[in-house]
């Protein structure tokens, strides 16, 4: 059956609904539209939200995101990571000092500097330079092998095309990845592989509606990739997705923040040169829900990580996983 909802901003939200789904949400006793309603009350914001128990994903926003092109940031570092360990070209162990605006050739968005930092440290931090004292050690090709099951199919050629190995790891460390990026819809669905250890799809073209999920074999090196959840689960306790842990009341989270040079304008005061997005999986070590977030200005943990942590805690809360 067909059923639509009214958003605050006066648009309409058309999904198909099975009476399963239809029967939970109205004994559940809350709005549908509220999750959304605040993904659309942000200009130009686009999230999708995953019920990993019921196969099922929700979108709202500025549908026209999900297929474009956006650039990667900082959602590369989790995949950089896994290679680097996979590769046995770092470990968990693995130190490296951060001086934030004061080292040229390892420059870190946070000015200050992060001061030293391991593999898990880097991750939660989000940390530019351990990942540029690291990063050049994979051969060329090495990045695009080892993650290759967890991204869609084309994904290698869309990414790198014909730059030589230094300028695109060099290219993805700097979070400029946008004439080589994939979709936002591509994007997610490679992290929501690589965080759930676990083939993912779902049907293409974007939209505000729900579609079927599919959780499929597992796949990555599960050592690599315990170590790499450490990172972000590092990230919703005391990193860059602190905020988003403190919003949703719970830091059993694994985070991924990202912010990167943006094509748009300022707007209220906001850092005009940067896009921000965030993925986040609830609980740790058995995921039942996910968010990833799309806001075209701002940085991440001030501006989509506060937004993701409310609007994945009403999704939650509507989909009667939390009280």
């Amino acid at each position: 059956m067909s059923i639509t909802w009214p958003f605050r901003s006066g648009r309409r939200l058309t999904v198909l609904v099975f009476a399963a789904t239809l029967g939970a949400a109205a004994a559940a006793g809350a709005a549908p539209g509220d999750w959304a309603g605040r993904v659309d009350d942000e200009p130009g914001a686009f999230a999708l939200l995953g019920d990993l128990e019921a196969g099922r994903l929700y979108s709202a926003g500025t549908t026209a995101v999900g297929d474009a092109r956006v650039p990667a940031g900082s959602w590369v570092k989790p995949f950089l990571a896994y290679a680097l360990l996979v590769c046995g070209k770092t470990d968990e162990n693995e130190i490296h000092l951060c001086e934030g605006w004061r080292d040229p050739l390892h420059r870190c968005w946070y000015g200050p500097g992060h001061g030293r930092l391991n593999l898990e440290q880097a991750l939660a931090k989000s940390c530019n330079a351990w990942f540029q004292c690291v990063t050049p050690r994979l051969e060329p090709g090495q990045y695009q092998k080892v993650n290759a099951p967890f991204f869609p199919a084309g994904w290698s050629d869309a990414i790198t095309g014909s730059a030589a190995a230094e300028e695109w790891q060099n290219t993805f460390i700097a979070g400029r990845l946008t004439a080589r990026s994939l979709s936002f819809d591509a994007w997610s669905r490679a992290l929501a592989a690589l965080v759930l250890g676990r083939r993912v799809d779902w049907p293409a073209g974007a939209g505000t509606g729900v579609r079927e999920l599919v959780l499929g074999p597992p796949v990555g090196d599960p050592a690599a990739l315990v170590a790499v959840r450490k990172g972000l689960q590092a990230a919703a306790a005391d990193g860059t997705a602190r905020e988003l842990a403190q919003r949703f009341g719970s830091a059993d989270l694994w985070v991924k923040t990202s912010s990167s040079q943006s094509p748009y304008g300022d707007t209220a005061g906001r850092r005009p040169d940067a896009v921000c997005m965030v993925v986040a999986f609830w609980p740790t070590g058995h995921p039942r829900a996910f968010i990833a977030l799309f806001v075209p200005r701002g940085m991440a943990a001030s501006t989509a990580a506060p937004l993701a942590g409310d609007v994945l805690r009403d999704f939650c809360r509507w989909r009667r996983m939390m009280p």
